[in-house]
């Protein structure tokens, strides 16, 4: 079974929803991943929060039609976008060259202001004001149709205070790193001025082109928005209006109390600010410039909503290979997946849901795969179903085990990998079982000895391991953003009065696991460097996985630590406040954790999983974010010759200057 994206938290479905008289629209189904149906605690906050925000009603928000909850399910089901994301269109004019006009940049942000600030003067039943703060709002999750409209999706982790029981309830992701206000990188209480920030960002970028808080490392992102490194946007777009600009670094103030206010307060400053310059800004300007840019791409994706259609129309509606919608089964529900398509997508039948009493009877065809233009012209948004009794296909013959060295903690680093396990069981139809070692060496020694028949292994316990049983190989290289290599950084609390790696001597140090690129190899070569002897000159104690090194730096257990540059939004997924550290110094650039096939392994076996795993696409997990908050893959590529061979020759001297086994 295929599906139109993935992510950490919910799998979405496109489907046709037909109702009385032969009404038919397409929707959006937006369900929780079985591994966290499992949590009551997850599953009710997952309700909880789309129950408010299901009650938004605005025509620059996704609407939510409906929200279902039976049995192991919950699931929700949204109008359905045809258009693209503005992180999209703003690629697209990059690619062009095409400078975005003003007019077409204000029309994009008043109408996305009017959207955030609907959501921000929500109510209770009882006209309380619930405070929804979005802290998600991103070129990502900003769509744009080919009128000219925007709409504003994706309140999955959008934070609400509930007025029932005076509970507050806060979504459990942050948002995207550069686009996040000063107080949410700090993780403090967050209000209606984070999204104003947001919004900010978004605005500044449309008018000069250019990433605002763009920088080499997250850790570099996170100071510039603390510290409000930025400048004033005429300074690359001369020609931008003093008044335009005005407003957009009054929206960026770094203390929230000098920022504009409100999300309508922006709206109407652009509004104003653009009437004194004589711009148009309307979706009648914008709508132009998306059909000169992306026409073609949405007269793609309506071809494909039609054929969609066309297809549900020719299904019986009841069939004994369906998917069933609404109502309990008598016995357990499964999903044949037949031969696909020539466009390789997958439809499943109609089934009929049970009739509410004062309604009209309707069906749903969920039609998985519809992948057409680019990532952003099949979003839509969440809505439910009254209920969704849908499993994974089934699968059969021998489990196949997938071992993971420790890099985070287990627990997390299991949760955010059930995306990845879950297509390797639908792509190899075998059951898949994903375990986490103590450490990387017993991680490696369960490969070798067959505990394991796959393991995905750090670099350096991979070449390691390597030497010791020539019969191991790496099948497959991870992508992280969509790169195949990390960089590795040694880092030391703010105020730690630590400025060189000189003045390291004396001090702790925290690794990973000894067995660590990023870690502790590429430490070890740079304090060489800085003529310090590891052992000696440095004490080194070790944390277990990465974000636990941040974790001892910040309590002051390390005075420094080692790890790779992207662990920095990772961590703050994990509630790790890491705008009290501060880099000291990259160590080196190492290729990212290898899948490695044992020796027992069959071929038919390694053809299976290497298939599986390169057709993997991370991507399309929330519109370009990866499938989980931790390790963030994004999908896995062909291992080259090249890619271990520096990291091959770097070990052999090492071993052979200290001879024994690899630990």
């Amino acid at each position: 079974m295929q599906r139109l994206a993935i992510g950490g938290m919910a799998e979405v479905l496109l489907a046709v929803e037909h109702g009385a008289h032969e009404l038919e629209r397409l929707v959006v189904v937006k369900r929780m991943l079985p591994h966290l149906a499992d949590d009551p605690g997850f599953r009710e906050m997952f309700l909880q929060e789309a129950r408010v925000v299901a009650r938004l009603s605005h025509p620059n928000i996704v609407q939510i039609y409906e929200l279902g909850d039976e049995g192991d399910d919950s699931f929700i089901a949204m109008e359905y976008v045809a258009g693209v994301t503005l992180r999209d269109l703003v690629r697209r004019a990059t690619h062009d060259e095409r400078p975005i006009p003003f007019d077409v940049a204000v029309s994009l942000i008043t109408q996305a202001s009017a959207g955030a600030h609907a959501a921000h003067e929500l109510t209770s039943p009882d006209g309380k004001l619930l405070g929804l703060v979005h802290r998600d709002v991103s070129p990502h999750n900003l769509m744009v149709n080919r009128h000219g409209h925007v709409k504003l999706l994706d309140f999955g982790i959008a934070k609400a205070t509930f007025a029932e029981g005076d509970s507050t309830r806060t979504g459990t992701i942050k948002g995207k790193l550069h686009y996040m206000s000063p107080e949410q990188v700090l993780q403090e209480p967050l209000d209606r001025r984070t999204d104003v920030f947001s919004l900010g960002i978004i605005l500044w970028e449309l008018f000069t082109g250019r990433r605002l808080f763009k920088h080499d490392t997250e850790l570099a992102t996170m100071h510039a928005i603390i510290n409000g490194e930025m400048e004033d946007p005429r300074g690359f777009r001369p020609d931008l209006p003093e008044a335009l600009a005005t407003v957009t670094m009054r929206a960026l103030a770094n203390d929230r109390d000098d920022r504009i206010a409100t999300a309508d307060q922006l709206r109407l400053a652009l509004d104003e600010a653009a009437r004194a310059c004589a711009l148009r800004a309307s979706p009648d300007a914008v709508a132009p410039f998306v059909e000169e840019l992306m026409g073609n791409e949405l007269r793609k994706a309506d071809r494909g909503a039609q054929e969609t259609l066309a297809r549900a129309k020719e299904l019986p509606l009841e069939t004994e290979d369906r998917t069933t919608v609404d109502g309990p089964s008598d016995g357990p529900v499964r999903h044949q997946t037949g031969s696909a398509s020539k466009n390789n997508s997958e439809t499943l039948p109609r089934a009929s849901s049970p009739k509410k009493r004062g309604a009209p009877k309707r069906s749903w065809a969920l039609t998985l795969g519809l992948a057409v233009g680019a990532g952003g012209l099949l979003a839509g948004v969440v809505g439910s179903l009254a209920m969704l009794k849908h499993r994974e296909p089934s699968v059969e013959g021998p489990v196949i085990r997938v071992g993971w060295a420790p890099t985070y903690d287990p627990k997390a680093l299991i949760q955010d990998m059930e995306p990845l396990r879950l297509h390797l069981e639908r792509a190899t139809g075998r059951p898949i079982q994903f375990v986490v070692g103590q450490t990387y060496a017993e991680t490696a020694d369960g490969l070798v000895h067959g505990d394991v028949a796959f393991a995905v292994l750090p670099p350096t316990i991979f070449v390691r391991t390597e030497r010791k049983e020539p019969k191991v190989r790496a099948i497959a290289t991870k992508r992280v953003g969509g790169s195949s290599g990390s960089d590795g950084v040694l880092l030391a609390s703010d105020g730690s009065g630590i400025g060189s790696l000189a003045e390291l001597k004396g001090k702790t140090l925290c690794i990973p696991d000894e067995n660590s690129t990023t870690g502790a190899l590429l430490p070890k070569l740079a304090l060489k460097k800085a003529g310090l002897d590891w052992g000696r000159d440095v004490t080194i104690v070790t944390s277990g996985n990465h974000l636990q090194v941040l974790r001892d730096i910040l309590s002051h257990r390390c005075d420094a630590g080692g790890t790779y540059s992207t662990v920095f939004t990772s961590a703050v997924t994990q509630g790790v406040n890491v705008a009290g550290l501060r880099q000291l110094a990259i160590t080196g650039r190492a290729p990212q954790d290898a899948m490695v096939l044992g020796p027992q392994v069959t071929k038919d076996d390694e053809a299976l999983v290497t298939r599986a795993l390169l057709a993997f696409d991370g991507t399309q997990g929330g519109q370009g974010a990866a499938p989980g908050n931790v390790e963030r893959v994004t999908g896995f590529e062909v291992v080259k010759p090249f890619d271990y061979q520096a990291l091959r020759e770097l070990v052999a001297h090492e071993e052979e200057k200290q001879p024994g086994p690899p630990r």
